[in-house]
């Protein structure tokens, strides 16, 4: 079974359903709510495991109700918690306000989920090839670990997606900067290009996402664009963890890249179609219905 690992934290997503924010110091009604686990991790985790891998989420969650209830999701759906440690405190939690046409904003209150430590890898990450990261995960205290670790899993051959992430600007830009020289694949937004472009190499492969538009794969012999897989969009929370996740499944599996990138856009309309931030799938569904 093809496996990875997936740096990120794990926290509740409230979800709040408007028909549109209001303007700074305005009011406004929300129309419907709803929790589910979130965080960039599970997200391309449950997308990994969907296409018949087995992701193991390296996170800290509290001892508290939120951290055993998504303890608890996890175990029910199968989902390693190999990596998954909890720590004396509160789990975060990111406020999602939805609206109509599948936009979110966010709002995040971050908890244990941002700690680290090496005792978390209990088996040094033994037989794990390929390892995705989410930027947000080097926003705490412990990132220079944390980098530290995926500098030592490089130069034993492992493989290493980088997703920025919106706040790619606040990571420590040495770290920042480390983290990206020894990625193999990148996955940035057109914003998040501009954060990161100083330090990307020739050799590298990066994969500029643009939405509904597609984007452009940069790789070492040349560019390529792709088309988005067109679907009605219900909620758009989690299309780019997809999106890395069926990519680095594809080139895990052996896969060309532009393969791997059309089954990153396959993952990412089906996340895009449901509501959530992910959904449990198989992917011949998807192509039935189409």
């Amino acid at each position: 079974m093809t496996e990875c690992v997936i740096f990120g934290g794990l926290l509740l997503d409230k979800y709040f359903e408007v028909d549109e924010l209001p303007e700074r110091g305005q009011d406004g009604f929300i129309s419907r709510e709803f929790e589910c686990v979130g965080g960039c991790s599970v997200n391309m985790a449950v997308t990994f495991n969907n296409l018949g891998g087995n992701a193991h989420v390296v996170s800290y969650i509290g001892k508290d109700s939120v951290g055993q209830a998504i303890l608890t999701y996890m175990k029910e759906h199968g989902l390693s918690t190999r990596y998954v440690g909890e720590k004396e405190g509160t789990t975060g939690y990111c406020l999602v306000f939805l609206e109509p046409d599948g936009e979110r904003t966010f709002l995040t209150k971050t908890g244990m989920e941002l700690g680290f430590s090496r005792d978390i890898l209990s088996d040094g990450l033994r037989d794990i090839r390929y390892a995705a990261v989410t930027g947000y995960f080097l926003l705490n205290d412990q990132a220079e670990e944390i980098v530290q670790v995926l500098e030592e899993f490089q130069q034993t051959g492992g493989y290493i997606l980088f997703d920025p992430s919106p706040l790619v600007e606040y990571i420590d830009k040495e770290l920042l900067e480390r983290l990206i020289r020894i990625s193999s694949l990148l996955t940035p937004n057109t914003s998040e290009m501009e954060c990161i472009r100083p330090w990307l190499s020739a050799e590298q492969v990066v994969i500029l996402k643009r939405g509904q538009r597609g984007g452009t794969v940069y790789q070492p012999s040349g560019t390529f664009d792709y088309l988005p897989c067109k679907v009605e969009a219900v909620d758009t929370t989690g299309a780019g963890d997809s999106f890395a996740a069926g990519v680095l499944f594809g080139i895990a599996e052996g896969r060309t890249l532009q393969e791997a990138v059309r089954l990153g856009s396959e993952t990412s309309a089906i996340t895009v179609a449901i509501n959530g931030p992910h959904g449990f799938w198989k992917l011949e569904d998807f192509y039935r219905k189409r």
